[in-house]
């Protein structure tokens, strides 16, 4: 047995509890209480979760926790978890989203402007084709032609204006058909950049485990921890950290609001006095109780994944 458990219990005895009384208390389990007297923190749920039993242990006894902490620091279990120097909030941004552009999306304008000058090219070369023909016969033999009676000259004006005016149609249809051919593409290309849809990185808030009034939650997939509370009625708010410093504590009415931000913090202790009047936001996101059975007074715990 160590000497915190020695003292723990110790503190216990003269308070006349028993390990059952302690733990209608507490709302620890009796085998995380006799755990802590043994000093075998092993068979906690967690690193975090043992030194918050000790916390909760040393103030239903009458002793000072963070003299506890203070005194004992060597047999307690230390936060593996090295913080990390983060640059100022302004410099910062939420991973909200993260869009990435197809690289692709950046030549459809190019290549539309290339399909545009092939069709202007190809209609010009087709009306230079038709202009070549009636060149290459000689002025001599367009001379010795005998000559017509006007109503032939009629018709084969109309017969040229005929030609000309499919030579047109043609090469209407084909700029039609480039144009559509064209235009097929540019939508093939938006459904391609449609497909690439925007990656958005999440956080992810999830419960871990339930003891009696005590909650605990993992957040994970941000770097970010900022708090906000939405106060609906008459409430007492206390917010701690894993070393049982006090952020915050303190009565609340209809419409406040805290706000913290405790990016530089791993864990996050909530005392509420009255959970039904109090919303917790953890970076905008609404964390939705799950222990109806604690009654009024809760404790939610909040562990920021690395």
């Amino acid at each position: 047995m160590s000497e915190l458990g020695i003292r723990l219990k110790s503190a216990r005895e003269e308070k006349g509890y028993t390990l059952e009384e302690m733990q209608k208390v507490t709302k620890i389990q009796k085998r995380y209480l006799m755990a802590i007297e043994e000093g075998d923190f092993s068979k906690m749920p967690g690193e975090f979760y043992a030194r918050a039993f000790v916390k909760s242990y040393s103030e239903a006894v009458g002793l000072d926790p963070d003299m506890i902490f203070d005194e004992h620091k060597e047999e307690l279990p230390q936060p593996k978890r090295e913080r990390v120097d983060l640059p100022p909030r302004v410099n910062r941004s939420k991973p909200r989203t993260v869009r990435r552009k197809s690289r692709f999306a950046s030549f459809i304008p190019t290549i539309v402007l290339v399909i545009f000058l092939l069709v202007i090219a190809c209609g010009i070369w087709l009306f230079n084709q038709g202009n070549s023909d009636d060149a290459s016969v000689p002025r001599e033999q367009q001379q010795e032609q005998p000559s017509l009676e006007i109503t032939d000259s009629v018709n084969e004006n109309e017969t040229v204006d005929g030609n000309e005016e499919a030579v047109s149609n043609a090469s209407n249809e084909e700029d039609s058909s480039a144009a559509n051919g064209s235009g097929n593409e540019s939508n093939a290309n938006s459904e391609e950049n449609n497909e690439e849809e925007e990656e958005e990185v999440a956080q992810s808030m999830t419960l871990d485990s339930i003891e009696g009034n005590r909650s605990f939650y993992q957040l994970s997939g941000t770097d970010s921890f900022e708090i906000r509370i939405e106060v609906t009625g008459d409430s007492w708010i206390g917010i701690s950290n894993s070393d049982g410093d006090s952020l915050h504590e303190g009565p609340h009415t209809q419409g406040d609001t805290v706000s913290l931000d405790v990016s530089d913090e791993s864990h996050i202790i909530f005392n509420l006095g009255n959970v039904t009047t109090a919303d917790i936001y953890i970076n905008d996101e609404l964390l939705e109780y799950q222990n109806d059975d604690a009654g009024v007074r809760q404790y939610v715990e909040v562990e920021l994944e690395s």
